[in-house]
Formats: structure tokens, sequence, C-alpha cells
């Protein structure tokens, strides 16, 4: 049985190896290979958790945030709400607010640059739609053919919503002004104005240009479709809507908490109490396995079977972090865990499946002229999940967090000259969870205190959650299980070009301005990559044979995946 080995997995944070079985299928156009089961392993332990150990519980804000150098604010954001917890400090209003704006910036941030420079790449080939290619003929294919507009436009944008975190945090990434109880910076008009003035323009990216360009895969999904079942010899109905399927299982623990007081203490941290939805949020929790479930924390439980890890299986509070790299039958520095016993996936398609349903209805009105552009639309192609559907999600998102950054912003001028922090000094004694959202899903940061100090500290990250290994009950993982869903196609011996010409045979590219005149999509592209080295693009070779990973490369980072964060100290050995 051929297996082809992904490794290191590019274009992520971390490092991430793929492991994949292929089966050959028969149909009345060929023998194609198909992944039969998928391995997804993460290459590296840090150890974050153990040297959290014995340090001033207010060192942990700075600390977990340096897990992550794409993510860190969301870490922040964890383990603030765990030491808001552990501290019995609620948040000012004015502070939720600030702590809102941030989190709005950063997904922003994080949203346009996984849509463009990460999955996007793989999808403007496979769709033909060249603004979502990256920009490798320059300006003259910006111009001429449009290639990479959008990709570009992103690295601009991104950087403005970055400002906006600075402009509050200090910096970015690693931003400097949380406390329990608050936040450590100054409520201006300054702020206020800075904040707005490029929450406005982020705005018109995301609710015109992002908006569109997910459109126009949404239409040519349509084509690919037709192209892949015909070429296929099986039937595909919804084309990328039917790869990457997952469980129909999906966990949010809700994120952008109202400020007002009464809704914080009894709907935001009740959740850590008892069940509940967190419906004053503008994301809320949930457990979705078909139906809107309240989410409860004490059903989350972490397996080490398949983990370089030995020790006690559990609920975070009680599980350990022992590694052992010797571990026999293990293959990933990623623990497994799992919600009520199964497999759930988590990320943006499970925050707005447990806020919106399967349908989605989001407006689109300009924050400045009120001009309306029309609510966008989505109904979910895939109950269980699939590509095109975790891409919309995160576009749909973007939306949302642009949406509330104005609103948000506009709101905190009513608490000027109010405190920005309800200080508590640091207890003796203490336990306290944070339950927040990261883009790629549900975080949860839980902390020990005793003597004043970090007793014990727990991480359950999103990649833990979706890059996660098989369980004790031998369940694969959310990444796994959409890999080995029975659509994931590895062409052998087939380039980028012979699969594109293979889908669009038409000669509609016009390259006359680069000497060639007109061309197929498949050649175009070839011209762009073969000067940078890249005709081969995700080809991966076995004995004599290269297959092309590059459905499988789209599935795994459709989940946006972050190692980094996922397996929490490097073996080096050295003469």
């Amino acid at each position: 049985m051929a297996r082809v080995v992904i490794d290191p997995f590019t274009r992520i944070e971390g490092h991430l190896r793929i492991e994949l079985e292929l089966k050959d299928v028969t149909t009345s156009t060929g023998t194609w290979q198909f992944v039969s089961k998928a391995y997804s392993g993460g290459m590296l332990f840090r150890g974050f958790e153990i040297f959290l150990k014995g340090r001033d519980p207010r060192d942990a804000f700075f600390i977990t945030q340096r897990i992550c150098g794409v993510c860190p604010a969301a870490h922040a954001e964890a383990s603030n709400q765990a030491l808001d917890h552990a501290f019995g400090a609620i948040p000012t209003p004015a502070a939720v607010l600030i702590r809102n704006i941030i989190q709005c910036a950063y997904y922003i941030y994080d949203h346009m640059i996984h849509t463009y420079l990460l999955v996007g790449p793989e999808l403007g080939v496979l769709c033909k739609y060249p603004p979502m290619v990256p920009p490798v003929l320059g300006k003259k294919g910006l111009e001429v053919l449009g290639l990479g507009t959008s990709y570009a436009k992103c690295v601009e944008m991104q950087r403005k919503a970055n400002e906006i975190i600075a402009l509050w945090g200090g910096k970015f990434p690693h931003h400097a002004c949380g406390y329990p109880g608050g936040v450590t910076v100054r409520l201006t008009n300054d702020r206020i104005a800075g904040t707005l003035a490029r929450a406005v323009e982020i705005w018109e990216f995301v609710a015109k240009t992002m908006i569109n360009d997910l459109q126009k895969l949404i239409e040519a999904n349509k084509v690919l479709t037709d192209a892949l079942s015909s070429i296929l010899g099986v039937e595909l109905k919804r084309g990328l809507g039917d790869i990457g399927v997952g469980t129909g299982n999906f966990l949010s623990y809700g994120m952008l908490p109202s400020e007002d007081p009464d809704d914080y203490e009894n709907d935001w941290m009740a959740v850590i109490e008892r069940p509940g939805r967190r419906k004053t949020a503008v994301i809320h929790a949930g457990a979705w396995d078909g139906n809107f479930k309240d989410f409860d924390h004490r059903k989350i439980y972490e397996y080490i079977k398949y983990s370089w890890y030995d020790g006690k299986e559990g609920y975070p509070f009680d599980g350990d972090t022992i590694p052992n790299r010797e571990k026999a039958g293990a293959y990933s520095w990623i623990k497994a865990p799992r919600y009520d016993k199964k497999v759930y996936e988590v990320g943006p398609l499970a925050r707005m499946i447990n806020t919106y349903g399967l349908k989605w209805k989001i407006p689109r009105v300009h924050p400045i002229t009120g001009e309306d552009y029309g609510d966008f639309v989505y109904e979910v192609m895939n109950p269980k999940g699939s590509l095109i559907d975790r891409v919309a999600a995160r576009v749909a998102q973007t939306l949302v967090c642009a949406n509330a950054l104005v609103e948000f912003t506009i709101r905190l001028k009513d608490y000027l000259g109010t405190p920005v922090v309800n200080y508590k000094d640091v207890p003796d004694k203490a336990e306290g969870i944070g339950l927040y959202e990261a883009p790629r899903g549900a975080l949860g940061h839980w902390v020990k205190i005793e003597n004043k100090v970090i007793k014990h500290y727990q991480c359950v990250v999103p990649s833990t959650w979706n890059l996660s290994p098989r369980d004790s009950m031998d369940q694969p993982g959310p990444v796994e299980t959409a890999l080995q869903c029975g659509t994931t196609w590895l062409p052998k011996n087939m380039t980028v070009k012979d699969v594109c010409d293979a889908i669009y045979k038409e000669a509609d590219v016009d390259l006359t301005a680069f000497g060639l005149g007109k061309v197929t999509w498949g050649e175009a592209l070839a011209t762009a990559l073969k000067p940078l080295g890249l005709a081969e693009l995700n080809m991966e070779p076995l004995g004599a044979d290269k297959y092309n990973t590059s459905i499988a490369v789209a599935i795994v980072r459709s989940f946006d995946p972050c190692i980094a964060c996922a397996v929490h100290v490097i073996d080096k050995k050295s003469k």
C-alpha cells in the first residue's frame, strides 16, 4: 500500500507531519489514488505548562502569548480570563470593550492572512481565480492578469488591523496591556479616533473584496464540481463541499462578551459553573451535533494513547504533561482532546454554526455612509463540514468582527473617564478557568495557584483538537477524519499544470504581454511558477513516482494548523 508523507508541512506555525495511506479506486475513467487512512503528527514539544510552574500568576499573560507568534492575542485573552476567574475580578465595562477591540482587530488580521496567504493559493489554483494566487509575476502580472491582487491588498490591510492592536496593547505581536480584572491602557479620544479611522478602511476591504472573492470561489466551485466528476468518474454533487468532510460535531466556547456587568457575570462567567450558550456574546458557546446544545466544559477529556506522553488522562485540571518520545505506538506530541467522548471540530465553522446554525445572514452596512451593500448570506454546503465551508466561515466571521469592531469602538466613547481595571490582590490559593476562542478554535487555559504562585497550568488549544491523533477509543482526529473521508484525490505523476489542464482545457488566459499569446490556465501557472522553482508545487516523492498532494494540503490548511500552540524543549542532541 502506498504511503505518502508530507513533512515538513509548510505555510503553518510549527512542525506538522501528515502521513497518507492510499488506495486504488477503479472507475469508468481509470484507476485513481485516494486517501484511505491519515495520520496527523505534531513533531515539536515545547513545555510551556512545565516552566510556568512557580511563577507569579500575572506572568502567564505574557508568557503564554509566546506559545505562538501568530495567535498571541487569543492566548493573552484566555489567560486573562483564567486569572479574572482565579482572582475573583470581573473586568470593568471599558476593559471588556478594549479587550474586544483588540480581539476583533486580531481576528481580522489572522483570518485575512489565512484566507489569502495560507489556504488561498491552493484555492486560487484549483478554482482558476487569479486574485487569490500569489503575485508571482510581479507588478506586470497584477496589472495584466489580476494575478494576486487580493493577496497583495490583504498584506496592506492586515497591517492596519495590527496597528489597532498596537494602539491599545503597545505593540503586536505580544501586546502588553493585560491584567486580571481589566487592562492597563488609558482610554483616550485619540485611541478611539485612531481605531475608527483604520476600522472603516478595514471594513470596506472585508465587506467588498473578501466577500466578493468568496462568492467567486463559490461560483467557480460549480465548474470544478462537474470537471472533477467527469475526470474521476465519480459523482461529486458539491465539489469542494464533498472534500474534507468532517464529523458533523462542532464545539465553541464563545467570544466577544457583552460589556454589561450583569451579562458578563451571569452569562459569560456562568458557563464555568454550569452548562450554557453565552448568548449575550457576539459568538455563542455550544456543542452542535446536528442541533444547538449547551456547552459543558466538564465533558472535555484529553487522551494520550497515541501521544508521546505518560501520566494520567482526563480533564485538564487532572491531566499530566510528562513527555516520553520512546512511547510505543505513539506518533504525535499532540494530545487527543474529546468532548463527551466524541470527536469535535473547532474553529470558524464551529463558531458560526453554534451561533447562526446552518444558514448565516450578516449585514453589510457601511459604518460611515450608511450605504447598504446587501446582507451576506451563506448556507452550509455540507452539514458535516467541508473544505469550502471552513473557508466561507472564516470569511464570514471576518465580516462579523469588522462590524463588531466599529460598534465596540463607538460604544467605548460612553466609558471615557471610567475605570479600566477592577484591581484585586494575588490570591494565596485559587483556581481559574479561561474559555475563549482563538481564530483556529476553542482555547482553554486552566490554572491552579498556591502560595501566590502557579502550581499547575494546562492549555488545550484549537490545533490540539483539530490536529489530534487517534484517541484511546481509536477514533481519528478531525483532520484525520477529513483527509480519509473518501474524496481526497492524490493524482500520481500529475503536476499542478497537468491537473489544471485536465480541469480547464480552454486556452483563454492572455499572456501576450509576456510573449506567449493565449494559453491554458495550467500553462499560465507553469509560466509563473517555473522561474521560482515551484513547477512541482505540492509534489511528494514515493519510489519512482510523485504524488500531487494539493487537495490534501488544502484540506489540512482549511483547519489553519498551528502546531506551535498544540504541542507545548526540543530534544537537541549535540556532539
